[in-house]
């Protein structure tokens, strides 16, 4: 791969030659692909292919090649979740800083597409709320899919810039701030960020990063715990900012326990605890990680003070199970119910489809039921995980899958199990 010469000088010298070369080499070789399992859905599920176990997640699992995921239903149930190894890493770390165990309160301020607001979820004690935001709409909406797809309560999706944050009111004890940056850790998957690197861009992003953090500060409580997290390798947004943070806003940092086998590198620059993982070291992308904790002692907004705040201050796009809308005589449920981890399956009559129909249903074309299946409102499902509602009419099924979530492609691979269930 050639990499821009201002970024090879940069980081030859930060990471030294014998680092710089496991990097670099590792940037010729296929990323690796993972997945992780949904614990409100498929907690006892594995994968079909022999995959490895991702060390630092507890439901995070390699994979033997990359799958056509966009042709299996099991990922618009929301059964699974395509991740980035490292990213998972906030899983280890939400565990290792929980507390007693009681609820949390957390805010992803830059939370798009969801995969980490997903990740820490699944980690954080009964009974935690999390607010995960997203500045951008259309990349808000898309978080919004796959919160809904999670099927978790307690969760809201919110389209807001920081600022509308810090004049809130609201105080969480967690804020996990996964800031844009300059994209150096996905330079191996993405030919793109390596076009639009540029030692401008990360001057550009290294101060946004500092603005999006210091409006995030006035969302955490005192005593409160920031993950502060980037997928680039430079230290003006890794360690430099993160020792800002510390110094300017008051902060200590928290170590956070891992294994050697593990292959993540320590700070590059300075002497602070953070938490690397460098391509051809670690069997990921790249990725940053420092966590800290605010000067003092506070307590955390109540869970009904979080709703009542965010409903008045912020752009609320998605805040759990959505009503049922009647239709002339009918109720008709919502996709979400479908998705939610609470859904009573026993309230709607069952349809369990073929691989075919399954696909068919994703892409919002109509459906024949088998003889029998009762008229009206029906949950589809394929190997038994819920998909969605359809209405049968008896001579054909209504399909009720989200028009703008359906799949585009008219390409219909083989049957292949990325789960066993």
């Amino acid at each position: 791969m050639v990499l821009p010469t201002d970024f090879e000088i940069y980081t030859r010298q930060l990471m030294g030659e014998s680092l710089y070369a496991q990097f670099a080499d590792a940037l010729d070789s296929e990323a690796p692909a993972s997945i992780r399992l949904n614990p409100f859905k498929t907690a006892t599920a594995a994968p079909a292919n022999g995959a490895d176990k991702v060390p630092w997640c507890r439901y995070g699992y390699y994979l033997c090649g990359r799958p056509a995921f966009t042709f299996d239903p099991l990922l618009h149930a929301g059964a699974y979740y395509v991740q980035e190894a490292a990213s998972m890493f906030v899983d280890h770390v939400a565990r290792q800083v929980a507390g007693d165990g009681s609820p949390l309160a957390v805010l992803d301020m830059c939370a798009a597409p969801g995969g980490k607001s997903t990740c820490v979820m699944g980690a954080l004690p009964a009974g935690s709320i999390m607010f995960s935001n997203e500045p951008v709409r259309s990349r808000a909406m898309v978080l919004a899919e796959n919160i809904t797809k999670f099927g978790k309560e307690g969760m809201t999706v919110t389209n807001n810039y920081p600022r509308d944050y810090r004049k809130s009111g609201m105080v969480f004890d967690m804020v996990v701030a996964d800031v844009p940056c300059s994209g150096e850790g996905m330079f191996r998957k993405d030919p793109g960020a390596v076009a639009e690197w540029s030692t401008a861009n990360v001057a550009r992003c290294a101060k946004l990063q500092r603005d999006i953090v210091a409006d995030a500060w006035h969302c955490l409580r005192p005593g409160g715990i920031m993950i502060y997290s980037t997928c680039t390798f430079n230290a003006y947004e890794d360690e430099e900012n993160a020792a800002w943070i510390a110094s300017e806003l008051g902060a200590d940092f928290v170590e956070v326990d891992t294994s050697c086998g593990w292959g993540i590198t320590g700070a590059l620059k300075g002497a602070i605890p953070a938490y690397r993982f460098i391509p051809g070291v670690s069997r990921s992308e790249g990725l940053f990680v420092a966590v800290l904790r605010k000067h003092g002692n506070g307590k955390a907004s109540a869970t009904g003070e979080l709703s009542r705040l965010g409903g008045k201050a912020l752009n609320v796009v998605y805040d759990g199970v959505r009503k049922p809308i009647l239709k002339g005589k009918q109720a008709v449920p919502d996709h979400s119910e479908a998705m939610s981890h609470g859904l009573q399956r026993e309230k709607f009559p069952q349809a369990e489809l073929t691989y075919r129909q399954a696909i068919d249903y994703l892409r919002r074309e109509s459906l024949q039921l088998p003889d029998g299946t009762p008229l009206g409102i029906v949950l589809v499902t394929y190997r038994n995980v819920p998909l969605g509602f359809v209405k049968n009419l008896g001579n054909r099924a209504n399909n009720l899958y989200p028009q703008e979530w359906r799949i585009k492609s008219t390409h219909i691979p083989d049957a292949e199990n990325i789960l066993t269930l």
